[in-house]
């Protein structure tokens, strides 16, 4: 065999010595095709192609062991042959033979290698073949890009590594992709917008190297400004949290679209991948507490990206929006004002500068139709905005048809707009498919950014807006700080993880009431008794009102089998709810004084990526159908849980409508607080927990209902 080579040799100024871990992958010196082939259409030959489509400037070696020579240049049989330690290795081959062309890899010094292939199956020992390839590159120390996966492109590097080059691209821009879906990947790189990336990498499997490790080497390259992200599921939590912390920190904006967001869609994402979907809601969540912007589409992900990707900045989150039509601004307000976009309001002076130009009759209004009799004031009218200090950022809305001479009135407006004012211009179009490329193109080489379709282009600015929306004072210090969970003694805390263990271990009840109660929080006075005796006497120490339920734990929605009777106002209603109670499931009977209030949800939930999760919202029977919940997360602070139950929909039925007692909001943000310190406290013992309802009058609170599951127990709905 061949003396090696050390990789240092192979350096000049376009492919220097590796400084970050994921270089060998993603910025490779040297590359070896294993697979390589001279047949035209051989998936071998299309990696080849590929790679050298952009000047690739490193060295390719070729390995095949039919053959001497492809294409003029020596083949050679092994990975083991090679002269030098390759960086990078494109497997062209079949999933059977990667564990084999793995192993070599790995002996070889290669640094990382690119899974093309779906690796679904088992090897030769009936191993996963998943699992076989993780370990591999695990024990080696590799990087690998897949399985399952398109490649990468790494324009600053000069190189397509993938089997189904493009032909289109050219020089890098300023915007990252990490896409989990190949196709979607293939389709946005491929883009005929002309949006550039400066890297674009189809993670796929992430058996070895994944997002987080992808996002923390686009954040250190000087080129981007804009990370998007594809995603089915988050596999390595912490670190992608951290990812997202240092992008923040960085000033690089992350734009996320999560796929799996419906029922069929998440069922799709398992058969897809092999991925577990996450909750979306969790996912939004923590986007949200780290300053990800959140994408439905698309469409959607490509119009804010191209946004924010742009050179000039805004000093503050408010538009201007010029129109040519009047049809086409009440659309725009129409679509606006859910997303709350905010419009400058235009001072006096930008007024009256405005009616001197418009027509008669032409109100200075923004948004703005400037197109009166025909006169071309545009530029004028849009320079008079972007001049009002109220004004972040001016947006035309037009339709650049190609061929028409208003579109060559458009692009001269656009033009002297830009070159005049130092604030970002942005070109909005109405209906995407009448947009000229060559007039869309030239203003994005200008750096004017270019918006495809009202809608789309209307949620870009919703979320640019919101970026750079002026910072609202700060909360006080006393807002601010978390109050201080109660906490049981540490023997009481040991007596109920081992009680919650024994509970799961003998499928019995727990005394969820008894532990909501070590944690100070309220609960109505209630007994748990199958004794008729018992029940009289109680109902004679606590007065009527009563409330009924079945006790028992197998059963988590006691009112959708009529298991909850309300209303009970004597001796003789509560012996025929008794019966009826008995009567649907023998056994133990809850009784509680009726209390009032508007009832609320307070749940905790362990997710399988990031851990407990809260939720706080309108509870009672229809929680599901309502739906108005907020999450919360361990993390968040007593003004952060005070805004999550402020912003609920139901919130006007705690702040006193409709002659309800205004609820005492500070002494609520304190049960949610304690609530939450019992999941987290218990997270190793609980699974999922839940109080609904907790009735709040006021300041008087009480959890009506519970229900807490340890972990290994299993339950039904």
């Amino acid at each position: 065999m061949s003396a090696r080579l050390p990789n240092s040799v192979i350096v000049d100024n376009a492919l220097a010595i590796p400084s970050h871990a994921l270089d060998r992958l993603l910025k490779p010196r040297s590359i070896a095709i294993v697979g390589a082939s001279p047949r035209e259409g051989s998936f071998g030959n299309m990696i080849e192609r590929s790679i050298a489509s952009l000047g690739f400037e490193g060295q390719v070696f070729l390995i095949n062991p039919k053959y001497s020579e492809i294409h003029g240049r020596p083949a050679y049989a092994s990975l083991s042959d090679l002269p030098t330690a390759p960086d990078c290795v494109a497997m062209a081959i079949a999933d059977a033979a990667l564990p084999a062309a793995l192993e070599i890899a790995a002996r070889a010094d290669a640094g990382s290698a690119v899974l093309f292939g779906r690796s679904y199956g088992v090897d030769s020992s009936g191993r996963e073949l998943t699992q076989t390839l993780t370990a591999i590159a695990q024990e080696a120390n590799m990087q690998l890009c897949g399985a399952n996966c398109m490649g990468f492109v790494n324009l600053d590097a000069k190189l397509q590594m993938t089997g189904f080059p493009f032909e289109t691209l050219r020089d890098p821009g300023h915007v990252a992709l990490i896409s989990h879906s190949g196709s979607t990947w293939s389709g946005i790189v491929g883009n005929l917008r002309g949006m550039r990336f400066n890297t674009a990498i189809s993670a796929g499997q992430e058996l070895a190297t994944g997002v987080a490790q992808y996002m923390d080497y686009l954040i250190t390259q000087p080129s981007t400004r804009v990370i998007c992200l594809v995603l089915e599921t988050v596999r390595q939590p912490a670190e992608f949290l951290a990812a997202l912390d240092r992008a923040r920190a960085a000033g690089i904006v992350v734009v996320a679209l999560k796929l799996g967001r419906s029922e069929r869609g998440q069922a799709f994402a398992k058969s897809h991948s092999g991925a577990l979907s996450g909750s979306a809601d969790v996912l939004d969540a923590i986007f949200v507490r780290h300053g990800v912007v959140i994408v439905h589409t698309l469409d959607e992900m490509m119009d804010t990206a191209e946004l924010f990707a742009a050179t000039r900045k805004p000093h503050n989150g408010s538009f201007a929006l010029g129109s040519d039509s009047g049809g086409e601004r009440q659309l725009i307000a129409d679509l606006a004002e859910p997303l709350k976009i905010s419009f400058a309001p235009l001072n006096e002076a930008t007024v009256e500068r405005l009616n001197g130009l418009l027509s008669l009759g032409v109100e200075a209004t923004n948004p703005l139709d400037y197109w009166g009799d025909g006169q071309d004031v545009i530029a004028d009218c849009l320079l008079a905005m972007a001049d009002d200090p109220a004004v972040g950022t001016v947006v035309m809305a037009t339709n650049m048809a190609q061929g028409q001479d208003f579109m060559v009135t458009c692009s001269q407006a656009l033009e002297k707009t830009w070159a005049a004012s130092t604030k970002p211009i942005v070109l909005m179009g109405n209906v995407s498919a009448t947009m000229s490329p060559a007039e869309c193109n030239r203003f994005r080489a200008m750096g004017i950014p270019v918006l495809m379709g009202t809608e789309t282009a209307l949620r870009a600015l919703a979320h640019y807006s919101a970026h750079y929306a002026l910072q609202a004072p700060e909360a006080s210090i006393a807002d601010a700080v978390t109050h201080t969970p109660k906490m049981p003694s540490p023997e009481r805390l040991a007596f109920w993880k081992t009680a919650l263990q024994d509970c799961a271990k003998a499928d019995q009840s727990l005394q969820s009431f008894a532990l909501l109660k070590e944690f100070g929080l309220p609960t109505a006075q209630g007994l748990s008794t199958s004794d008729w005796s018992e029940a009289l006497a109680f109902a004679d120490k606590v007065g009527f009102p009563l409330v009924a339920k079945i006790d028992a734990p197998e059963v988590a929605h006691k009112s959708d089998m009529g298991g909850v009777i309300l209303g009970i106002t004597n001796t003789q209603q509560l012996q025929a709810a008794w019966n009826e109670l008995q009567a649907k499931l023998p056994g133990a009977v809850l009784l509680q004084r009726q209390l009032q209030g508007t009832e609320l949800i307070l749940g905790m939930q362990k997710d399988p990526s990031f851990g407990p999760i809260f939720t706080v919202g309108l509870g009672g029977i229809f929680v599901e159908i309502m739906k108005d919940v907020a999450l919360l997360l361990p993390s968040d602070s007593k003004q952060a849980i005070r805004n999550a139950v402020l912003g609920l929909r139901s919130a006007a039925l705690l702040q006193g409508a409709r002659g309800r007692a205004v609820a005492d909001i500070d002494a609520l943000t304190q049960v949610i607080q304690n609530f939450m310190a019992m999941g987290m406290v218990l997270q190793d013992h609980i699974q999922e927990a839940e109080i609904n309802p907790l009735l709040v009058s006021g300041a008087d609170m009480a959890a009506v209902d519970c229900l807490v599951i340890p972990v290994t127990a299993t339950h039904s709905n």
